[in-house]
């Protein structure tokens, strides 16, 4: 009886412990069963990534907008939630637009079912493999709901679907992610990690997209501005003891960026120097700025460490203009 009772409680535990994708049917095993607009898609059984089904929506002529969507309840004392899905296309075609793709977009909403903010966890053109995007975002206090469209957005060709997940992480399952590293003398450092994005966006912030177009590697970071506002990526990460320079690089690629009204108004690489959450310890520092259309470019600088400098945040931002920046293989070396 007792052995019994054992395994019982390590069952429960277990399933306790897991993490439950909240997304029903994600991988299409059912049809498209719990998924709207089901007249928009069809069943793949010979091209998926996983099981049996994958989710296809395709057009030739007319641009139109198809998806089907998924809305989903937020659970209680939820941090963050990650969410993913691996697509594959074939021919879709290039718009002038660069949200015209194929896409899988998170809309996050209140009780009242107002939009509170919109943004893309994947986009995808012209004709790839299966690629896993992930995206992971914190959510605040106001937001309940979560809409999940997969959508082949005012463009022609084919996109692919499958195995679509979105899992409700703690605080400590975020950070599990995102970890402080102890170090040697006792302090809790958290080291910039994760810049050449082959983890996706794990340890960044912000609003940015994974691309295939990347310098080294599979993947780069991606951010699109349709209109000319503030969108970036930034990573936080905490000064050693001793460290007195600081030596950042990295490379940045143009898609039809065009200017703003001020100079500063490109594509930037930049580092801001903190002193605690709330004070900076120096004006922000350069490190590349970038318009027009380009191939890849490194751009390296080393600065002095401020004196009252705890952390360092890299930034990565369209700084109020338009178009489309990349970057990947951003790296961080400190020394004394």
């Amino acid at each position: 009886m007792k052995q019994f009772l054992f395994f019982s409680l390590l069952f429960i535990t277990t399933i306790t412990n897991a993490q439950i994708n909240l997304i029903k049917n994600g991988g299409f095993e059912n049809e498209l069963i719990n998924w709207r607009g089901e007249e928009m898609a069809s069943l793949s059984s010979y091209i998926k990534k996983t099981g049996k089904n994958s989710a296809m929506i395709n057009q030739f002529v007319g641009a139109e907008w198809k998806a089907l969507d998924q809305t989903i309840y937020i659970p209680k004392n939820t941090y963050a939630v990650e969410c993913s899905v691996w697509m594959k296309s074939d021919g879709i075609e290039e718009q002038k637009e660069n949200y015209k793709s194929g896409e899988m977009i998170a809309e996050f909403t209140n009780s009242s079912d107002k939009q509170l903010f919109s943004e893309p966890v994947a986009q995808i053109k012209g004709t790839t493999d299966w690629v896993n995007y992930k995206k992971t975002f914190k959510i605040t206090a106001d937001v309940k709901k979560l809409r999940i469209m997969l959508a082949l957005a005012q463009t022609n060709g084919t996109v692919f679907f499958d195995d679509v997940q979105v899992i409700a992480l703690t605080e400590e399952e975020y950070f599990k992610l995102n970890p402080i590293i102890t170090v040697a003398e006792g302090q809790k450092i958290k080291q910039f990690s994760n810049g050449n994005f082959e983890e996706n966006l794990s340890s960044w912030n912000g609003f940015g997209l994974i691309s295939t177009d990347s310098k080294e590697g599979n993947t780069a970071a991606e951010i699109i501005s349709e209109t000319a506002e503030w969108r970036s990526i930034d990573q936080l990460a905490e000064i050693n003891d001793g460290d007195k320079t600081i030596e950042i690089s990295g490379w940045l690629k143009a898609k039809n960026i065009i200017q703003g009204k001020d100079p500063w108004n490109t594509g930037l690489l930049f580092i801001k120097f903190e002193k605690d959450d709330t004070t900076q310890a120096s004006e922000d520092q350069v490190i590349g700025t970038i318009t027009g259309n380009t191939d890849w470019i490194l751009f390296k600088k080393s600065f002095p460490i401020p004196k009252t400098a705890t952390k360092y945040r890299i930034m990565i931002a369209m700084s109020v203009c338009t178009g489309t920046l990349l970057a990947d293989d951003i790296q961080v070396k400190l020394s004394n």
